[in-house]
């Protein structure tokens, strides 16, 4: 008797398949400074986290800004909405 293949796949039935679950995409929000689009982020690893913008915000000295998440929108909105598109600008391509 000749058998095919046999390290392949597990039978289907036998194992968890929650355990076998991958993260095939990464999130990706859509970011909006007083309800205008800047970029998308790409939250890659765990510790990458949308509240990231608003600490690098604060370490601009940005003040006075609150967020609110929507689905894969994340607004922000602010006082000073020229300076804070231009900051998150630059920090998305650089991470």
């Amino acid at each position: 008797m000749e058998t095919y293949n046999q390290t392949a796949f597990p039978p289907l039935g036998l194992f968890d398949h929650e355990s076998f679950t991958l993260k095939g995409e990464h999130e990706v929000y859509d970011v909006f400074v007083n309800d205008e689009s800047v970029k998308k982020k790409l939250v890659i690893t765990e510790n990458d986290k949308t509240d990231s913008i608003v600490d690098f915000l604060k370490q601009q000295g940005v003040k006075n800004v609150s967020t609110h998440i929507n689905g894969d929108h994340y607004n922000i909105q602010t006082e000073d909405g020229e300076r804070v598109k231009a900051i998150i600008d630059a920090y998305i391509r650089n991470r």
